[in-house]
Order: C-alpha cells, then sequence, then structure tokens
C-alpha cells in the first residue's frame, strides 16, 4: 500500500524516493554481508539468504498463487538461476573482501557490460555515441583498481565479474518476462538458487551464533525489500529520470563503511567512479531517448 502523501507527488519525484530507499537498503544489506562474513564463508551467507527468501515465498506456493512446476520455460529458468546465483555469490565475496565503498562502486560498471553484450550477443546496433561512453566508463574501472600500480586485488576482480554476470542476468530475465511472471520468476529462482548452493554451503558449513542468525534472516528481509522498491521505482518513474539517484548508493557506502570499519575509499575510488557514473548515465538517457524516437517512428501518421 502506497502512502497517500507519496501518490500525490509528481511520478518521477516517486521513482526518485523509492530508488534513493531502495539504495540505502540495499548498502545496509551489504554491510550485513560483510559483518556475516566474519562468521561464516560468503556461499553460506548467499545459501541462507536463497532458502530464507524461499520460506518467505512458501504462503504463495502453498496457495497456488505461483505453480512454477507449471512453467514451460524451465530451462530459461535454470540458466538464468545460474547466472544469476553465480552472480550473487561473487557479489557476497566482493563485499566481504573489499571495502564497502569500493564494491559498491566498481558494481557501477554493470551498465557498462550491458552495452557490450547487447552489441556482441543480441546484435543490437550500438552507435558511436554509446561506445564512446562505454569506452570512457572502462577507463573509469581502470582508474580504480589501477593494474598498472599492483594493486589488482582479488576482490576487484570478483566485483566485476559480478557487474558482467548481473548484466547477463538482466537479459535472461528480460526474456523471461515476454510469457513470466515476475513473481514466479522470484520464486524458481530462490528455489533453484538453494538447491544450487545447499551442497557447497554443507562443504563449507559453520554455525553462527545468535548475532549472525540475526544477520542472516536481515539479508534475506532487507534484500527482498530493497528489491521491490527498486521495482516500484521504475514501475512509477521514467527510467532516464530515475536512474542516476540509484549511484546514491556510493555516500551511503562510504558513510557506512566509515561508521562500521573507520574505512575511506582513496581519491582513484572518488574520480573512477565519477567517471564510471556519468558514462552510464548518458546511456541510460541515450537509450530513453532512442525509446521515445522508436515510439515515435511507431505512430500512424
Amino acid at each position: 500500500m502506497i502512502p497517500a502523501w507519496l501518490a500525490r507527488l509528481p511520478p518521477n519525484v516517486q521513482g526518485a524516493l523509492w530508488l534513493v530507499s531502495g539504495g540505502f537498503i540495499f548498502t545496509s544489506t551489504s554491510a550485513m554481508i560483510r559483518l556475516l562474513s566474519e562468521q561464516v564463508d560468503s556461499v553460506q551467507s548467499a545459501f541462507f539468504r536463497s532458502a530464507i527468501g524461499l520460506a518467505l515465498l512458501v504462503p504463495y506456493l502453498v496457495t497456488g498463487r505461483v505453480r512454477p512446476w507449471a512453467s514451460t520455460r524451465i530451462a530459461g529458468h535454470f540458466w538464468r538461476t545460474l547466472v544469476g546465483t553465480t552472480s550473487m555469490v561473487c557479489g557476497f565475496y566482493a563485499v566481504a573482501l573489499m571495502p564497502l565503498a569500493d564494491a559498491t562502486a566498481l558494481s557501477f560498471s554493470q551498465p557498462l557490460f550491458s552495452v557490450v553484450i547487447a552489441a556482441v550477443i543480441v546484435g543490437e546496433k550500438v552507435r558511436w555515441r554509446r561506445w564512446t561512453a562505454t569506452v570512457v566508463g572502462f577507463l573509469g574501472v581502470l582508474v580504480m583498481v589501477r593494474p598498472g600500480a599492483g594493486v589488482l586485488e582479488p576482490g576487484a576482480a570478483i566485483a566485476l565479474l559480478n557487474a558482467l554476470l548481473v548484466a547477463f542476468s538482466i537479459l535472461l530475465v528480460k526474456r523471461l518476462t515476454d510469457t513470466e511472471d515476475p513473481l514466479t520468476i522470484l520464486t524458481v529462482f530462490a528455489l533453484f538458487s538453494t538447491l544450487l548452493l545447499a551442497p557447497a554451503a554443507v562443504w563449507v558449513w559453520r554455525w553462527p551464533d545468535l548475532w549472525g542468525w540475526v544477520l542472516a534472516l536481515g539479508i534475506a528481509g532487507s534484500a527482498t525489500v530493497g528489491q521491490y522498491f527498486w521495482v516500484q521505482a521504475f514501475k512509477v518513474g521514467e527510467m532516464s529520470a530515475v536512474a542516476p539517484f540509484e549511484y546514491l548508493r556510493l555516500p551511503f557506502a562510504v558513510f557506512m563503511g566509515w561508521l562500521l570499519w573507520g574505512e575511506m575509499p582513496v581519491v582513484w575510488t572518488y574520480l573512477g567512479a565519477a567517471i564510471v557514473i556519468a558514462s552510464a548515465i548518458y546511456i541510460a538517457r541515450r537509450e530513453a531517448q532512442l525509446a521515445r524516437e522508436r515510439r515515435q517512428a511507431q505512430k500512424p501518421s
């Protein structure tokens, strides 16, 4: 239920508020993931995320509101889950291995990978403006990781792999939404990812203490709420107007990293993140412009 005061605001303002709130929730989730990594392996943390998320969806399965077994695209769900689960594990490891702000900044490279995937795999025509913005964005990534300075850490490589896999996952989800309900996609992902992660989680299993269980529940709950906020943001607002507010996750991450661990990013993180964010915002606005032009061209004269 959307509050009445929020519903009275312009759609893009509503979308911005949803996205800013969701960004803070996602940052809190990342902080809890890192805190839990002090007790258990990141694979086990990811298993908790999937298993508890699945438990939250059980009422929908019991009442028959969601019937994943009736889907005719089980293979598509499997590949989406495999990519998405691998991405989730990489994201958990990146947060555990790196300062929170650095991991967050590198995650912003996902739109850059999406452009490459759209051109190379989907065969979408990408013109020189978006290619230029993408190349500039990847230069920003190089500024952040500084491979020539010998500081390319495993966490940075894993964070970039996570961004690449997220871009793939988004593509697979878009294809599934042609015929599948979003709740079905979410439920099948929770079910399959729990099954995929269970063997690895058992292999590295360590029992968390009471605080660890609180964190595990918090991760599953906040990730679910954050995802809902994210969906609402793009449902009510225009993507080109709302998307830039997602990058407020970086100052949230800087603050939370400083508050909990006394971390402060180096200047290269700020500079590289600024380049990546500027490139991603340009790409988002350019894609929105092209979408408007396509809709106008399809209107009957």
